[in-house]
């Protein structure tokens, strides 16, 4: 029994591996020599090129996972129900980044590593809750068909609530002490914008190959299930 588990050719995977391999080092040490920093934060603003395009891809990872529990409802397609379930896992792994990352920036920026009155923290902590308990009900559930259902449907409030995250700073009057949106403020140097969007690029990167291992992976253990069952 043979199945195809690469969905990408050779020749992507390994301009895939080469970006990664460039732009993540490259990123790490443009971030800790080139920009300026804030003078309130000192050196401890270098983290903010690591921390928002993690956060980033943690917030975005449940939304796609969402499209993809969405097409498995209407489709009810195994691969829908796999692609979605790499995305969470992906977007738990950056999440984990931010949660380990915020405080650090956030103890030296406003004294405490987490304020209870800032939207976007506590909102980003509802998200991990959130993706959590998808874990814990997909890991209970035996029934492959309940369980990819059910999955589904956990995948589009993950999707409400990486949503609600992202407009904690936008929607909210008073978000707390957590800065606003990078985007369209027009505040930040050049320098520091070269760095930021150098850094979105390198996750993205990141991103792309994790899932692309994940979804691989899953995708053995799939096959190896079904093997199994054959064999009886």
């Amino acid at each position: 029994m043979t199945k195809k588990i690469s969905i990408f050719p050779a020749i992507v995977d390994f301009f895939l591996w080469l970006l990664v391999i460039v732009t993540i080092p490259a990123a790490i040490l443009l971030s800790l020599i080139y920009p300026n920093v804030i003078l309130e934060q000192g050196l401890s603003h270098r983290i903010f090129y690591f921390h928002v395009p993690v956060a980033w891809v943690a917030l975005y990872g449940p939304i796609l996972a969402s499209l993809f529990s969405l097409t498995y409802l209407f489709f009810k397609k195994d691969i829908w129900d796999q692609l979605a379930f790499t995305s969470n896992q992906i977007s738990f792994v950056f999440a984990i980044g931010v949660l380990f990352s915020g405080p650090i920036w956030a103890n030296s920026a406003w004294g405490v590593p987490w304020d209870r009155t800032d939207a976007r923290l506590q909102s980003f902590f509802i998200l991990c809750l959130s993706l959590v308990s998808y874990f814990i009900f997909r890991f209970l559930i035996i029934d492959l068909k309940k369980k990819a259902i059910i999955s589904s449907y956990l995948s589009l409030l993950c999707a409400i609530s990486s949503i609600l995250t992202w407009g904690a700073i936008r929607w909210i009057e008073n978000p707390g002490n957590h800065p606003g949106s990078v985007l369209g403020k027009g505040g930040m140097d050049s320098d520091m914008k070269m760095t930021f969007w150098f850094s979105i690029l390198a996750f993205h990167f990141l991103f792309l190959l994790l899932f692309l291992l994940t979804y691989r992976t899953q995708k053995i253990l799939s096959i190896r299930d079904e093997y199994r069952v054959e064999r009886g």
